[in-house]
């Protein structure tokens, strides 16, 4: 708490006229109203504890009390030693999912390494702003500046310090410039490619009754552990513009990463699911499968980004976001797709993840709602503001929520060895975004302890049951393709 006091302060002051909602001291906080315990039932096995995630992540949020709570399972057991389980969930008015991460770790035996990894970028980032990095770290051939830069060198090395100060803030410049070209450009793809798709947009989930509310039951699965040491036998095999070319582990031009492969075998799922409903014969359905034939069809992915500052232990909302349009393999009657086509999709997917990653509108977007945000009184001031809140914007935002069908977050967590909390190791560990709109799906990456899995929140509609537990198991099948397939390439590359 002394860390991380927000864990102790309710929202208050929401819809004032004058100035935004803030968070305040909870008076009566107590954390028996946020830690609970229960029981599953009968055999607590990993069904039974999914079953208790969907209601847990449905139920609605007391206001009045800080926005989290912990969920404490006694009896649960699975086929990975497991003898408990630790549920947690949070409000993003809270914090973004970073700062939920980095408060969690910081109550675990990764306290220490995480406090210096934090630490540590700050002061590399740090030195880099004011020159006092070493040259050699900048650059290979700036070495022989390395005994100029020495404090001894009273004359000289301020002088190294300020060249290399400039040199920092000169290639900032530039790469600003040049990225909000590349940014911009981008930007009018992805607009092009949100006004042929949004108003069309495939949905996971069955539809739910127009004009009613959304179901508040929700539906939650996670998949299998998949070892790390098969999502780099997939970049060794796929990346480069010739298959294997890093067969000997070194990066080269063209080197996909592991959020590269995973959403390549991600727009794959997300497109046999989809191929996979019935057939709408209504005549919107007709339209929509005409309109398929003429238009771009990708699936949207709403893809969180952090702008969070190395070092930042704030829990403040740091997160911004951006839709990123993938489209799956081409279906094949083949048993398994073949391996260029499976090398060519993941550049594909890697060329439109390499733009979200480099995209400034983001960013710019963020701090235009930050700015517009501290000045309530454009939103709520008049009763004639407040009617067109709810008759435009209202409809405008929650459109906007339901013109993709997934958001998609993956979590770095302690990548090396199990943690322990408490002294009880963490044998497994997953992390979920929120949903969007009416009848979209949450997706969360995770990787932890050598293995990576996906954990999938979705709207429970009877026509759709299931359709958390579907998606995972089609990610585990679908990735044992790409691993396989992989595995084929290195095996020919090495018969070279």
């Amino acid at each position: 708490m002394k860390k991380f006091p927000k864990y102790g302060q309710r929202l208050t002051s929401v819809g004032r006229k004058w100035h935004g909602a803030r968070f305040e001291d909870d008076p009566h906080f107590d954390y028996k109203n946020h830690v609970h315990v229960t029981q599953l039932p009968e055999p607590g096995g990993k069904h039974q504890l999914e079953t208790l995630m969907g209601e847990f992540i449905a139920q609605d949020w007391d206001l009045s009390k800080p926005l989290w709570e912990m969920l404490i399972v006694e009896n649960y057991e699975d086929e990975d030693g497991a003898e408990c389980a630790l549920i947690v969930r949070g409000h993003h008015t809270l914090a973004d999912g970073q700062g939920f991460v980095i408060s969690q770790l910081y109550m675990t035996s990764y306290h220490d390494e995480l406090v210096n990894m934090m630490s540590s970028s700050a002061e590399a980032v740090s030195a880099a702003e004011t020159g006092t990095v070493t040259p050699s770290s900048v650059h290979p051939l700036l070495k022989p500046l390395d005994r100029l830069s020495e404090p001894s060198n009273v004359l000289i090395a301020p002088l190294v310090q300020l060249f290399l100060a400039s040199v920092f803030w000169i290639s900032y410049a530039l790469t600003l410039a040049v990225s909000f070209g590349y940014s911009t450009y981008h930007l009018v793809l992805d607009v092009f490619l949100c006004a042929c798709t949004a108003w069309r947009v495939e949905m996971l989930t069955a539809p739910q009754p127009h004009g009613a509310a959304r179901t508040k039951l929700k539906e939650f699965a996670s998949s299998a552990s998949m070892s790390m040491q098969d999502v780099r036998t997939c970049q060794k095999a796929f990346s480069g513009r010739r298959m294997g070319a890093e067969k000997d582990g070194k990066h080269r031009r063209g080197h996909v990463t592991v959020n590269d492969v995973m959403c390549a075998v991600m727009a794959d799922v997300l497109g046999d699911e989809i191929r996979s409903k019935p057939v709408d014969f209504t005549l919107w359905g007709r339209v929509k499968r005409a309109l398929a034939k003429v238009l771009p069809s990708p699936i949207g992915f709403f893809i969180p980004i952090s702008i969070r500052s190395p070092g930042d232990w704030s829990m403040r909302n740091l997160s911004t976001g951006w839709l990123v349009y993938l489209y799956p393999s081409p279906p094949s009657n083949l048993p398994a797709p073949s391996v260029p086509t499976l090398h060519q999709h993941i550049h594909t997917c890697r060329t439109a993840l390499t733009s979200l990653k480099h995209s400034l509108w983001p960013r710019i977007f963020f701090y235009i709602i930050q700015a517009t945000g501290q000045v309530p009184v454009l939103y709520f001031g008049l009763t004639s503001v407040n009617a067109l809140k709810k008759r435009v914007i209202g409809p405008i935002v929650d459109a906007s929520l339901r013109s993709f069908p997934v958001i998609l977050t993956n979590v770095p967590g302690p990548a090396k060895k199990p943690v322990t909390l408490e002294g009880m190791q963490v044998v497994r560990w997953t992390a979920l975004p929120p949903q969007g709109g009416k009848g979209t799906v949450g997706m969360g990456l995770i990787s932890y302890a050598g293995s990576m899995c996906i954990s999938v929140a979705a709207d429970r509609v009877p026509a759709s049951a299931g359709v958390a537990r579907r998606l995972c198991e089609r990610f585990e099948e679908r990735f044992r393709e790409y691993v396989r397939a992989a595995e084929q390439v290195l095996d020919e590359v090495k018969g070279e």
